[in-house]
C-alpha cells in the first residue's frame, strides 16, 4: 500500500518520526541522544519507497557520539558521495580522529554545527581541525567547559576559521569557565545574533559581551534563560552601555513591569463557579498521591503551604485538599495536626507520618481518622539524619497497632513503612481480622504469635486478609508465617521477604501455587524443606533479597527441574548497600550460570534486574563499564540486564582500528 502513495505523502508521514528537534540538537551538558529505543534508521528497511523518501530525512541531522559512529558515517559517505549534500546539521560530541575530516569533506551543505570541547585524552581532534576550514556554516554552537590539550588545538583552529566563515550569522556559547577567551569569536564579520546560555553563574556583564557590542554587524544578544531581575549588577552595567542595552532589548522600566493578569469578570458574577474552578486548581497544587516520595522533611515544606496563604478564599478552598493526604514529621506539625483533626477528620484519606515517641498522640490521631485508606511511615531524609542527628522513627507499640485495626481497619487498604515494637510475649493474631479491606501490607516486627494445630484455627478466621494482594516483610518471627498459613489469602500474588528470612515451609505449601512474584532469601532458595521450586509453580518474577551479610551466589539458581514460567529475576538490596568487588564477582558467576548452555532451568527467562545497574552515557564510560560488559555477554542468549528503570542495554557500534582491519583482511 505504501508504494501507491505519492512521495510527498510518505514524507509527511515519516517526517515526525525522523525529525530531530532544534532544542535537542543544541542542548548542552549530558547528551539527550543517549537512548535505548529502536534506531530511527529502521524506517528505511520497511520498503523501497520508504528508503527513497526517508534517506534525505535521516541524513538531514547527523548526531555523532562515538568514534565508531563517525567511522561508519565516513565509510558510508565515501561509498555513496550523493548522501553528503543531505547533511544540513551536524552535532559532534568528541574529536573522532581522521573520520571527521572525511565527513566534513563530503558534507558541503552544513548550515548548523555543534562542537563539544569535552574531548577526552584517548580521543583525537586532528581530523576535525583539518575538516572545519572546508565548511561554511550559518550557525555555530560551542559546548564549552574547560580547555584540555586537544580542546586547545580545536580552539586555535576555530579562531582561524571563524573570520573566514562569511555565512556565519549565529553564534551560541555556553557561559562558564574561560568564557572570556571568546573575544575573536564574537568579532566574526557577519555575526548578527549572539546567544549566551546561562547556567546561573552570569552575575555581571562578561568582557566578551562588551567586545561583541563593538561588532557593527551584531543585531541582538540573547541570554537563555535571562538573568533574574534581582541581578542588579548585571542590568545596571548593561544599561550603562547604550549599545549593549539596545542589543539586549532592555527597557528602562524593566524592574517595574505591570502585572498583565486581569481577574475574569465572569468568575466574580458566579461565586459557585468561582469556588469550583479555584478548588480544582488548588487540588493539583496541594494533593499528594501515593506515587510521590515520602522521605525527608517535605511535610511542612513552604512551597506546599504557600497557596493557602494567598487569601481567605484560597484558605477556605485549599484546607480540605491539604488534609486529604497530609505528610507529617514529629514535633510541632504533628501536634498542630492532632489539635485540628476533630474539624477535618472525615477528609483524611492518605496519611504519611513519622511515628512520635508519644504513643498517646499517635493513638489520638488514628482514633479520629476512621475513613483512612493509606497509612505510611515517613522515613527521615538520609542527608538530614547524618547532618543534624535526626533520630530514626519510633516503632509503635502493639497496643497502638491494635488501635489502628479497631479505628481504621474497616477502610485501610495500605499499611506501609511502620515498625511495630515486639510485644511482651506471644499475642493473639485475631487483630489481623480487623483489616478487612487490606490490599498492601508491610510487616516489620519481631512479635511472636500464639499458634498451633489446635489454637491457630480458633484465633484466626480463614477469611482474614481476603483482599490482600501484596505482602512485604522486613522483620518477623517465625510464627508470623505460621499465622498466614492458616488464612485462605485468595488474592495474594506478590510476597517479598528479607535477606535474613529462614523457614516458611507451611506458608509456601499453602499459598505458593497462587504467587506470581516472590522475593526470598538465599537460604530459602537452597532450603529443601521450603522447596520454593516445587511449591511455587506459577512464578513469573523471582527475587533474591541481599544485604551486606547475606549475598546471593550461583548455587541459588541450581535446580534439576525446568522452571518454565520465570521471566524475570530481580535482586533486591537495601539503599545503603555497598556493592563490593566480591559482590561483583559473585554476580558475574550468577549471570554466567543463568546463560550457561549446560543448564536449562529457566527457558523463559528474559530479564535480570539489579538495583545498582546504571547505563553509562559517554563513549569513555561505556568502554569502562562492567554493566555494559555483562549486558553484552547476555545478549547472544536473548537475555537482558536491566536496572530499576527496566531499560535494556542496546549494543553500540564498535570502532575498528586500522591494525584490526588489516589483520582481518589477511
Amino acid at each position: 500500500m505504501a508504494s501507491n502513495l505519492p512521495d510527498e505523502i510518505v514524507s509527511e508521514i515519516l517526517s515526525p518520526a525522523l525529525r530531530v528537534s532544534d532544542a535537542a540538537f543544541s542542548a548542552f551538558g549530558p547528551s539527550p541522544f543517549m537512548t535505548f529505543s529502536e534506531s530511527s534508521s529502521a524506517f528505511l528497511l520497511v520498503c523501497k519507497s520508504w528508503l527513497r523518501v526517508a534517506t534525505p530525512l535521516l541524513y538531514n541531522v547527523a548526531i555523532l557520539r562515538s568514534k565508531a559512529q563517525a567511522q561508519a558515517l565516513a565509510a558510508t559517505l565515501n561509498a555513496n558521495p550523493a548522501l553528503g549534500p543531505f547533511i544540513k546539521k551536524l552535532r559532534v560530541e568528541g574529536g573522532y580522529a581522521i573520520s571527521m575530516h572525511k565527513i566534513l569533506q563530503a558534507s558541503k551543505n552544513i548550515t548548523d554545527i555543534f562542537l563539544s570541547m569535552r574531548i577526552p585524552p584517548s580521543d583525537n581532534a586532528c581530523g576535525l581541525c583539518r575538516g572545519l576550514p572546508l565548511i561554511n556554516p550559518v550557525r555555530l554552537i560551542l559546548d564549552w567547559t574547560t580547555l584540555g590539550r586537544l580542546a586547545l588545538k580545536l580552539f586555535d583552529t576555530l579562531e582561524q576559521c571563524i573570520p573566514a566563515w562569511k555565512k556565519m550569522t549565529v553564534l551560541e556559547l555556553r557561559y562558564g569557565y574561560s568564557s572570556d577567551l571568546f573575544h575573536k569569536f564574537v568579532q566574526a564579520p557577519n555575526l548578527e545574533t549572539l546567544v549566551v546560555w546561562n547556567e546561573g553563574s552570569l552575575h555581571e556583564v562578561p568582557s566578551f559581551m562588551r567586545t561583541a557590542a563593538a561588532n557593527p554587524c551584531l543585531k541582538r544578544i540573547r541570554i537563555e534563560p535571562p538573568p533574574s531581575l534581582k541581578n542588579h549588577n548585571f542590568y545596571d552595567e548593561a544599561k550603562a552601555n547604550a549599545r549593549l542595552k539596545a542589543l539586549l532589548s532592555l527597557a528602562d522600566e524593566i524592574d517595574a513591569l505591570p502585572c498583565p493578569f486581569v481577574y475574569p469578570v465572569q468568575l466574580t458574577a458566579d461565586p459557585v463557579q468561582e469556588d469550583a474552578i479555584w478548588s480544582r486548581v488548588l487540588y493539583f497544587a496541594l494533593y499528594r498521591d501515593g506515587s510521590e516520595p515520602r522521605r525527608g522533611y517535605l511535610s511542612q515544606h513552604p512551597g506546599r503551604l504557600a497557596p493557602i496563604l494567598v487569601c481567605k478564599t484560597f484558605a477556605r478552598l485549599g484546607v480540605p485538599h491539604l488534609y486529604t493526604s497530609p505528610v507529617l514529621s514529629e514535633g510541632a506539625p504533628l501536634k498542630s495536626f492532632a489539635s485540628q483533626l476533630t474539624l477535618h477528620s472525615s477528609r483524611v484519606r492518605c496519611l504519611s507520618i513519622c511515628p512520635p515517641s508519644d504513643m498517646t498522640l499517635f493513638s489520638r490521631i488514628v482514633a479520629h481518622t476512621t475513613v483512612l485508606i493509606e497509612l505510611h511511615g515517613l522515613q527521615p531524609d538520609l542527608l538530614t539524619a547524618v547532618n543534624y542527628q535526626v533520630r530514626p522513627p519510633c516503632p509503635i507499640t502493639w497496643k497502638a497497632f491494635s488501635d489502628v485495626g479497631e479505628s481504621t481497619g474497616a477502610s485501610l487498604r495500605s499499611f506501609q513503612g511502620i515498625t511495630v515494637a515486639k510485644a511482651n510475649g506471644p499475642v493473639n493474631p485475631d487483630v489481623f481480622s480487623l483489616f478487612s479491606q487490606m490490599r498492601e501490607f508491610h510487616w516489620d516486627s519481631a512479635t511472636a504469635f500464639k499458634t498451633g494445630p489446635k489454637l491457630g484455627p480458633k484465633l484466626i478466621p480463614a477469611d482474614t486478609f481476603s483482599l490482600l494482594v501484596n505482602l512485604t516483610v522486613t522483620a518477623f518471627d517465625a510464627s508470623f508465617l505460621g499465622v498466614l498459613s492458616y488464612m485462605e489469602l485468595p488474592a495474594l500474588r506478590t510476597v517479598v521477604l528479607p535477606a535474613t528470612a529462614v523457614g516458611g515451609a507451611a506458608f509456601f505449601e499453602r499459598h505458593g501455587a497462587k504467587l506470581r512474584e516472590l522475593t526470598v532469601s538465599e537460604h530459602q532458595l537452597k532450603d529443601r524443606a521450603v522447596a520454593i521450586w516445587r511449591a511455587c509453580p506459577s512464578l513469573t518474577v523471582l527475587g533474591v533479597s541481599c544485604d551486606d551479610k547475606h549475598s546471593a551466589s550461583a548455587s541459588c539458581f541450581k535446580t534439576s527441574e525446568s522452571y518454565a514460567t520465570v521471566e524475570r529475576i530481580v535482586f533486591r538490596i537495601p539503599e545503603r548497600y555497598w556493592f563490593r568487588e566480591m559482590h561483583k564477582t559473585a554476580f558475574y558467576h550468577i549471570l554466567w550460570s543463568l546463560v550457561e548452555p549446560s543448564t536449562a532451568s529457566f527457558p523463559a527467562l528474559r530479564e535480570i534486574e539489579h538495583p545498582r545497574c546504571r547505563w553509562p552515557t559517554t563513549e569513555l564510560e561505556i568502554s569502562k563499564s562492567q554493566w555494559v560488559h555483562w549486558a553484552d555477554m547476555l545478549i547472544p542468549y536473548e537475555r537482558y540486564l536491566v536496572g530499576p528503570d527496566g531499560v535494556r542495554w542496546r549494543p553500540r557500534l564498535q570502532f575498528v582500528s586500522k591494525a584490526k582491519g588489516k589483520k582481518g583482511k589477511r
